[in-house]
């Protein structure tokens, strides 16, 4: 992704090296001034924006299943052919990882794709503080992976909630493969439907949402911590994972385009973490209380799906896919890899609850709190030659 960070640094060396702004001196630009000097620049960079803003809408009314459909029910067997085979989780992996040696930046990375991915899994569950026999909401499911893990290891009774008519077919055949029909159901539904419904008021005691946010927009927000009070228990948690933009960018990639959010996946937004907590604070009465940053690991993770994407290359074009899709769907990976390799996208994983949680408790332990010591150089040397 070399060229993909020389782009990255292009665009934000004026903010880099330029004269620092006082807390209230941020400037943006939009969908016109962000183009090149080019007038058919402009005119095209503001048409792809009213497009987006017009056509790209997440509304109830059909707008987020169609921008869902449009990326998440291109091919179950596409998916598979580059996410781990044993979660399918279309989202960061959390790897083995300790900090470069001296004269190197970065983490270095062990482990495979599926052990990470089991890592993230106990992650999110163990932020969560899941319980045995809780009722837990997985919204935006996916191929089940976070489902089926909690209902394995902690026997929850899990309802997972998509607009994903594929991804929910494949779910439910590995649903009934592990034999768990009795704990785990899933449904095509929207969120501010299920959350309107009076049977799911209060109903669930964690609310999990793993990389869902993105394709809420950034006008919905609110409506979504809205839906999460609503089946939230008392006591509950909310557990996020999501894709952030850095403040400093935000209000300028709120207001333009580019080749994610119009090509990739239609219509998503990632919001920054204060448009996250300031539609929370309007909308809800939840609270941040915890962040994990692994947007490092999920560079790592995309460099691994893109080596596995090509090296099913043959596969991926006997299902119909030509030249063209190759190239995109190589530029996309890339692109992301970059993103997070240069630190100015963030992978986050957010928890939330209402004021008193009793059941984060645990998260304030010593253990918790605090970093082991770092490791020397030798002892990094050492970490890396067993790798």
């Amino acid at each position: 992704p070399r060229l993909f960070l020389l782009f990255i640094g292009n665009r934000d060396a004026a903010d880099l090296f330029g004269p620092s702004k006082s807390a209230i001196g941020h400037t943006y630009s939009n969908a016109l001034t962000n183009a090149s000097g080019l007038v058919v620049s402009k005119l095209g960079s503001f048409l792809n924006f009213l497009r987006y803003k017009l056509t790209m809408d997440n509304s109830e009314r059909g707008g987020s299943l169609k921008n869902i459909h449009a990326h998440y029910d291109l091919s179950n067997d596409l998916f598979t052919t580059f996410l781990d085979k044993e979660t399918l989780m279309y989202s960061s992996a959390i790897y083995d990882a300790v900090k470069a040696p001296s004269g190197r930046s970065g983490l270095v990375f062990r482990g495979t794709l599926e052990e990470a991915q089991w890592r993230k899994l106990d992650t999110l569950l163990d932020r969560a503080q899941v319980q045995p026999g809780q009722r837990l909401l997985d919204i935006g499911f996916g191929w089940g992976g976070l489902s089926l893990h909690a209902a394995k290891k902690y026997g929850c009774e899990v309802t997972g909630i998509t607009l994903s008519v594929e991804q929910k077919a494949l779910a439910e055949e590995r649903v009934k493969k592990a034999g768990l029909e009795h704990l785990i159901t899933f449904e095509v539904v929207d969120y501010r439907k299920f959350a309107r419904r009076k049977e799911n008021r209060g109903k669930f005691d964690r609310v999990l949402s793993c990389e869902m946010i993105e394709a809420v927009g950034h006008e919905h927000l609110g409506e979504f911590f809205w839906a999460v009070e609503q089946v939230l228990a008392y006591d509950g948690i909310l557990v996020m994972e999501a894709i952030t933009t850095p403040e400093t960018r935000y209000e300028t990639y709120r207001r333009s385009t580019d080749f994610i959010n119009t090509i990739i996946f239609p219509g998503s937004c990632c919001p920054s973490l204060h448009a996250l907590v300031d539609a929370s604070y309007k909308q809800s009465s939840l609270t941040l209380e915890h962040i994990d940053n692994i947007g490092l690991h999920y560079a790592q993770t995309l460099a691994e799906w893109r080596r596995r994407f090509n090296a099913s290359e043959s596969f991926v074009r006997k299902l119909g896919f030509d030249d063209v899709f190759m190239r995109v769907w190589n530029y996309y990976l890339t692109y992301c890899e970059a993103g997070f390799h240069s630190q100015t996208e963030n992978c986050l994983i957010l928890v939330f609850s209402r004021q008193g949680c009793n059941g984060l408790v645990p998260l304030c332990e010593t253990r918790s709190v605090t970093q082991l010591p770092a490791l020397t150089d030798d002892e990094i040397n050492a970490w890396i030659s067993e790798a």
